[in-house]
């Protein structure tokens, strides 16, 4: 962005411009996202267009989803606003403030900021020929789908220096991490469960107290300077343990994006040009409020002005053929949900990802909540046996603990159909029981899995503090990597990688983008990435055969698994996924 000299263009679910992309040894250690898109548009000679486009439907949306911290302004928590009492440190939630304040009064150079939402006519069609997950739930998060898109094109304008990114990263400071992904790092965010500035007062007093207690007080009652180490120590420690207790450094997170040049950025450009046509700047908060009031009788749609598209014109000038590099060697597809336009081509790519595999398929996703998907699978192998293509399937998948426990039976649902229903607890033995009074069958097992040929492993991914001096570590001393990532690789054959997850909303509901190549170096070199990352293994050469890969998997999440009980490091961060609670209410 820095070396940007036409334009910046923007979407993303989230905006959080007080966010620092490159840090130091602390958070808020280097230069803040919305100060690099000011330098930039501000510049005394050719300044940067930056457009930035970010879903937002109304007050409830941003309460739940606290994706645009500091829209509201200072007056409301910058984090979770009041639905989730949350909130940054005081100068970065000051900064937000004001720098969406600068950027409606028109103080911010050539920064344009927009808003969409994705209308409630649309969400019917998109949602004809899917499974619905039953509840009432269901049916109300469906009236807020999203743009979930994450893209960034720069210098569009200047094909051959142009270049384009299509991301599972959030543009919000919670999902900032190093794939090392360090325990409780310091260059993660620190939130507040109350007023940053209430707790960091209070430590201040707490700790002055203290300080009265130990020290020698002089004639005016305040205490001397003459402290011993033993005391300042005992000092600091006051305050930073009320600090402590009152907030929490942000999870880890692990993700991917990929950058892109070349013709692809012909379709990067008009998917950006027909988001900002269908976006529109900012409303009042009063007429936010009143359409939540309304929102079951209007289908808004948002449209910028003609002198907001007026800059955009000549860029559909440019054809695709200026893109073409001497140099490339790729090819590439872009790919979209997008229910305004009628489009599930990232549905598509699941789909022949999953019938064309002939050895393996990896994924790396936030959520693994569509059986249409592992049915779909299954029916894939069993068409490979009809055929008597008889090599074995192996099927690696990496995924979190949903955040939310109305998000536990869509993921049972899609992982017991490949035979892990042993790994989420209560539906396990709920299923069990059904099955044992005949209300249902037992679930599928590994062992008939294994027996189709199809050998699964689900895992997920973990951190811990360093011991030292061989000290057991604590149960709070290890901590789950929150997996944000939308990855799928092929028998080192073919990939996606973007923003869409696997689950009803991606699939149907939410605009998503994706990309897809059958580029196998690239292929081969993310899954070698991704597989060491993980479990400081690289696996296979190109095309090689996965079934010791496969079992070193297996093997290494049950050592991690009882290193974890005994309170040992961890040797990677690999360790079996597993839910043990009372799922809740259908959410999709």
């Amino acid at each position: 962005m820095r070396n940007a000299k036409r334009s910046v263009d923007i979407i993303t679910w989230g905006f959080d411009p007080g966010m620092v992309l490159m840090r130091g040894g602390e958070a808020e250690e280097g230069e803040r996202y919305g100060d690099i898109l000011k330098k930039i548009a501000g510049r005394e000679k050719h300044p940067v267009t930056v457009r930035i486009i970010v879903w937002h439907d109304d007050v409830l949306s941003q309460s739940k989803m606290k994706n645009i911290p500091g829209y509201y302004g200072a007056q409301y928590p910058a984090v979770g606003c009041y639905m989730k009492k949350e909130f940054y440190g005081p100068e970065h939630q000051d900064y937000n403030a004001d720098w969406f304040a600068d950027v409606r009064s028109g103080n911010a150079g050539s920064i344009e900021f927009h808003v969409r939402m994705v209308p409630n006519k649309y969400l019917k069609p998109a949602l004809v020929g899917e499974c619905e997950p039953p509840g009432y739930m269901v049916k109300a998060s469906e009236l807020y789908a999203t743009h979930h898109q994450k893209m960034m094109l720069i210098d569009y304008e200047d094909p051959q220096s142009a270049i384009g990114y299509v991301m599972g990263h959030n543009s919000v400071t919670d999902f900032w991490d190093t794939e090392e992904h360090l325990f409780r790092d310091s260059r993660r965010e620190r939130f507040f469960k109350s007023d940053a500035k209430k707790i960091m007062n209070e430590a201040c007093n707490r700790a002055g107290s203290i300080a009265v207690t130990a020290g020698t007080a002089g004639s005016n009652g305040l205490p001397s300077f003459g402290y011993s180490d033993a005391e300042l120590l005992q000092v600091s420690s006051a305050a930073q343990q009320y600090i402590d207790e009152r907030s929490y450094v942000t999870k880890p997170y692990q993700d991917v994006s990929c950058r892109l040049r070349g013709p692809v950025l012909y379709d990067l450009n008009h998917n950006f040009c027909q988001a900002w046509a269908e976006s529109a700047p900012p409303t009042s908060f009063f007429f936010e409020v009143i359409g939540v009031l309304l929102k079951p009788l209007l289908n808004r749609k948002t449209e910028a002005s003609a002198k907001d598209n007026e800059g955009l014109k000549t860029r559909r000038e440019i054809s695709w053929k200026s893109f073409i590099l001497d140099d490339g060697r790729h090819s590439v597809q872009l790919l979209r949900t997008q229910p305004l336009h009628g489009e599930k081509s990232i549905k598509e790519c699941y789909a022949n990802l999953t019938r064309q595999i002939h050895h393996y398929i990896f994924i790396q996703n936030q959520y693994i909540q569509y059986d249409t998907w592992s049915a779909y699978l299954v029916k894939c192998v069993e068409r490979l046996r009809d055929n008597k293509f008889l090599k074995p399937i192996y099927v690696f998948i990496l995924t979190s603990t949903p955040e939310d426990k109305g998000m536990d039976l869509p993921t049972y649902d899609t992982i017991s159909k490949l035979g892990k229903s042993d790994s989420m607890v209560v539906e396990h033995k709920r299923a069990m029981e059904n099955a044992s009074k005949g209300k249902g069958k037992l679930p599928v097992s590994l062992e008939t899995m294994k027996a189709y040929g199809i050998n699964v492993v689900v895992g997920s991914l973990w951190t811990c503090r360093k011991m030292t001096a061989g000290v057991r570590l604590n149960p709070d001393e290890y901590e789950e990597i929150y997996i944000h990532a939308k990855v799928a690789i092929v028998d080192d054959a073919a990939f996606t990688i973007g923003s869409a997850n696997l689950n009803l909303r991606s699939m149907a509901i939410d605009s998503e983008l994706n990309v897809l190549s059958t580029a196998s170096d690239v292929a081969y070199g993310l899954r070698r990435d991704l597989f060491y990352q993980c479990t400081k293994k690289y696996g296979p050469d190109c095309f090689g055969d996965m079934a010791s890969t496969f079992f070193n998997w297996r093997a290494a999440m049950e050592d991690n698994k009882a290193a974890k009980k005994r309170g040992d490091q961890l040797a990677s961060m690999l360790l079996p996924f597993f839910v043990d609670r009372e799922p809740g209410e259908p959410v999709v």
